[in-house]
């Protein structure tokens, strides 16, 4: 006769298993593909271009621009993969995603974290590029602390655009919708968020800092931002959670 403590054996057994599996999965699917060779190739040579072709040009000015290229041009390519990321396989979810072993949250929680995790270590790949060669320049006017402080900040600016698109590709049926609002809403935050008060997580507020922080100048603003960016990544998350286990798929 079995054991009643068979069952929760098991599941304990399978664990995070799923969850790691549709994690992993995603994120192979997407080192795989050629858009990330070619806008990871083409945003490391503007980076090469821009730093060897400066001149007289200062770390405080050579940084705050590249950053500013990761967070004005090349997020367009993370607004294309995090706002796909679930509606573009709504088709699939009912007959292969949602099996006995796979919940709700192992999937969306996969999602979440394949497309944070992808963020991170394309931009990671292409700052490095940037700060290394920034550190060879003849006018060094930067303060250690103050450049890793603003490349950080950039890093929580992607990653709460990477969830605000994961969310909204939950919300959304409509893979196109999904990008479309997620572009508008970008820029919006850009430009009319510190005309609202809500410069602390504006993309454009965040940018136009990131000279003085560079330079070691960190202010009471900076940290409304990363709080900003922190609470709108950690509400996205829970939100789009919360949406998917009670909608119908």
């Amino acid at each position: 006769m079995g054991s009643p403590e068979r069952p929760r054996r098991d599941r304990e057994t399978v664990g995070l298993a799923p969850f790691w599996a549709i994690a992993q999965a995603d994120l192979g699917s997407l080192f795989r593909s050629r858009i990330t060779y070619g806008w990871l190739l083409a945003a490391v040579f503007i980076q090469v271009v821009r730093t060897l072709g400066s001149g007289a040009a200062v770390t405080s000015s050579v940084v705050p621009s590249g950053l500013s290229d990761l967070v004005y041009i090349w997020s367009l390519v993370l607004i294309g993969l995090a706002a796909s990321s679930v509606s573009s396989e709504a088709g699939e979810l009912a007959d292969s995603i949602m099996s006995k072993s796979v919940t709700r949250l192992d999937y969306i929680l996969a999602k979440f974290t394949s497309r944070v995790a992808y963020a991170l270590v394309c931009f990671s790949v292409v700052t490095a590029v940037l700060v290394g060669l920034s550190l060879r320049l003849d006018v060094a006017d930067y303060d250690a602390a103050g450049l890793a402080e603003a490349v950080l900040l950039v890093a929580l600016t992607l990653v709460a655009l990477t969830a605000l698109g994961v969310g909204l590709s939950v919300a959304l049926r409509n893979t196109v919708v999904a990008m479309v609002t997620l572009l508008v809403l970008w820029y919006a935050m850009t430009f009319f968020f510190p005309i609202l008060g809500l410069g602390a997580i504006s993309p454009g507020s965040v940018v136009g800092d990131l000279p003085s922080i560079v330079r070691g100048s960190w202010t009471a603003a900076d940290w409304e931002s990363v709080a900003g960016f922190l609470a709108v990544s950690a509400a996205s998350t829970a939100l789009a959670s919360a949406y998917f286990h009670a909608k119908d798929i």
